[in-house]
C-alpha cells in the first residue's frame, strides 16, 4: 500500500481508535447489540443440500435466530420463508454476486422481497475480466479488479440499491479484504462509499476479511460507523497483520479460537446502526461446520453478547 494511501486511511480512525480504548471491560454484560443470533448459511451449504430441513431444525436447536442466506436451494419464496419458520429462523438478509445483481436486477430483488428479507446484499464485486485460474478466489479477485471496476461497481451498487429500497427492502454491500487494498493510490472501500448515497447502499463489514487485509477492525468500524448496518462475525487463524496485503494463510475459524478481539469489536459495533449480525465460517473446515457453529455460539454467550 502506498505510504500516502495508508496515512490518510490510519489519520481518519485516530478519534475512533481513542473512544474505543476506553470502553470498559465490562461493557458487554448488558448485551450491546440487542439482536438475537444470526448465521450465514454458506457456512452450511454442504449440510443444506444433503438435509434441508434437518440442519435447518438443528439451528433452531442450537439458538440461532436469524440467517443470511446465500442462494435458495432450489425452493420457492413461499416454500423457504416455510421452512425456516418450522426452525425457528428468520431469514432477515439475503446474498448475491453483484454480477448476478446487475444482470437480473428486478427478479432477484422481487424474490428476496417476497421470502421477506430486510436486506439485500452484494456478496462480492463484479470484475470486467476473468479471474486467473490456479489462484485462490481472493487473491484471484482482487488481482481482477482495477480502480475502474470498483467505480463502475459503486455506481451499480446505486442504482440497484434505490430500486430496491422502492421495494420496500435495503441494499448493501459485503467486503472481502481487496476492499482495502491500494488501487491507484484509492481504497476501494472508500470510493465505494464516496460514490454512493448512504439511504440506497449499507455496508455489511465482514470482520475476518478486514482484519486478513492488515487492518483493526475496530477502527475500521469507526470510520465508517454511520454505513454499517449488519456485520458478519468472522474469526481468521492467522496473526498476519500487514496493511493493503492478503496474506496467503485465509482459513477461517471458530468465534473465539482465531486472532480477532471480538470484545473490542462488540464494543465499537455499538456506535454503527447494527440491524443484524452473522455468523460464518468458510471451508476448509477443521471440524464439522454445526460442530463449529455451536462452539461459535457458546464463545460469544461467554462473551456476555448473548
Amino acid at each position: 500500500m502506498a505510504s500516502s494511501t495508508r496515512r490518510e486511511f490510519i489519520a481518519g480512525f485516530g478519534v475512533a481508535a481513542a473512544a474505543s480504548a476506553i470502553v470498559p471491560s465490562g461493557a458487554f454484560a448488558a448485551r450491546p447489540l440487542r439482536q438475537p443470533p444470526g448465521l450465514q448459511l454458506w457456512t452450511v451449504k454442504e449440510e443444506l443440500a444433503r438435509d434441508f430441513d434437518g440442519t435447518l431444525r438443528a439451528l433452531g436447536r442450537m439458538g440461532y435466530r436469524r440467517v443470511e442466506a446465500a442462494g435458495w436451494h432450489g425452493r420457492s419464496e413461499k416454500d423457504f420463508r416455510a421452512a425456516l419458520r418450522a426452525a425457528g429462523l428468520d431469514c432477515v438478509s439475503a446474498h448475491h454476486g453483484l454480477s448476478d445483481l446487475i444482470k437480473d436486477t428486478e427478479a432477484r430483488l422481487a424474490f428476496a422481497r417476497d421470502v421477506g428479507v430486510k436486506y439485500l446484499i452484494a456478496s462480492s464485486p463484479a470484475p470486467s475480466r476473468p479471474l486467473a485460474q490456479g489462484k485462490d478466489w481472493s487473491h484471484a479477485l482482487a488481482e481482477a479488479m482495477t480502480l475502474e471496476d470498483w467505480r463502475a461497481n459503486a455506481e451499480a451498487m446505486d442504482r440497484i440499491g434505490r430500486r430496491a429500497r422502492a421495494m420496500g427492502m435495503r441494499f448493501g454491500y459485503h467486503n472481502h479484504s481487496a476492499e482495502f487494498l491500494n488501487y491507484s493510490g484509492r481504497l476501494p472501500m472508500d470510493e465505494i462509499v464516496r460514490l454512493t448515497d448512504p439511504a440506497n447502499v449499507v455496508i455489511e463489514l465482514d470482520i475476518g476479511w478486514t482484519a486478513a487485509a492488515g487492518y483493526d477492525p475496530v477502527e475500521v468500524i469507526g470510520r465508517f460507523a454511520p454505513r454499517i448496518h449488519l456485520l458478519h462475525v468472522k474469526d481468521i487463524a492467522t496473526k498476519e497483520r500487514t496493511p493493503g496485503r492478503i496474506p496467503a494463510d485465509l482459513r477461517t475459524v471458530p468465534i473465539g479460537q482465531g486472532t480477532v478481539n471480538w470484545g473490542a469489536v462488540f464494543a465499537a459495533a455499538q456506535r454503527a446502526p447494527i440491524h443484524s449480525w452473522f455468523v460464518e465460517q468458510e471451508a476448509p473446515f477443521a471440524r464439522p461446520p454445526l460442530e463449529g457453529l455451536q462452539q461459535s455460539l457458546a464463545y460469544l454467550r461467554r462473551l456476555s453478547i448473548q
